[in-house]
């Protein structure tokens, strides 16, 4: 993300996600011809810093939901490094499918906190650059990043993509749109075992819970364009 300017750059964890076949909430899939593994290419139009090409490797899985009904899929990706998970009711059918609705990122995890610097990761990497709060209570700004997605379109055309090992494989492509949060950060006190000095008590920063605002301004969201192959298993294609 660059809308944001960091005193110190962004670690970007790379997020493992596990096979489709684990992924899957039910064995019988009425959405069997959405499910599967692709690899793709993320372009974001706002920040093309943060743009990854097919030979980063990065992987989109849909799957069936618990309900396993033909309209609803799960949406498994990543972006500017960060895990993307949700749920969404479909129109259409594989070659041109829409959402209708913006729905919670499950694996939103990813938090930035406000210092005398400008936003960091809340990390402990970074924690020398947090203000120290003096006692309990105390509040920050924050944002959690990628809380939110909507889903605008998508494709899946059989044939009609060129792995990057020279296969033929179904081609697909998505947009979406992935919304930030403002929230607050509270310090408490730590425990006693753990301060430098027993009779002085130490405090740290932890996210407040339900303290979340959704961005709603638009120069806050952020426009991504997945678009690739599915994965063949052969060793050329990674």
């Amino acid at each position: 993300m660059k809308k944001i300017i960091y005193l110190i750059g962004l670690i970007f964890t790379v997020a493992c996600f596990s096979s489709c076949q684990e992924e899957l909430e039910n064995w019988y899939s009425e959405t069997k011809s959405y499910d599967g593994r692709f690899v793709v290419a993320t372009t974001c139009d706002e920040y093309s810093s943060d743009d990854t090409s097919i030979a980063d490797g990065l992987e989109l899985m849909f799957y069936n939901s618990a309900a396993n009904i033909a309209d609803e899929i799960w949406l498994d990706t990543e972006v500017a490094g960060y895990h993307i998970q949700g749920k969404f009711k479909i129109t259409g059918d594989i070659s041109s499918f829409k959402g209708n609705e913006t729905v919670e990122n499950i694996a939103s995890d990813s938090y930035l906190i406000d210092t005398d610097y400008g936003l960091a990761p809340f990390t402990s990497d970074y924690a020398n650059y947090f203000r120290v709060p003096t006692a309990a209570g105390q509040l920050n700004d924050g944002v959690q990043l990628y809380t939110r997605i909507t889903f605008l379109e998508g494709k899946i055309i059989p044939d009609a993509a060129t792995s990057i090992g020279g296969n033929t494989a179904d081609s697909v492509y998505v947009k979406t749109i992935m919304h930030q949060d403002f929230m607050k950060f509270e310090s408490y006190q730590t425990p006693k075992d753990e301060w430098e000095d027993q009779a002085v008590p130490e405090f740290a920063w932890r996210v407040k819970s339900g303290s979340n605002t959704p961005a709603t301004a638009a120069d806050w969201d952020e426009h991504w364009t997945l678009a690739g192959y599915r994965y063949t298993g052969m060793p050329e294609d990674r």
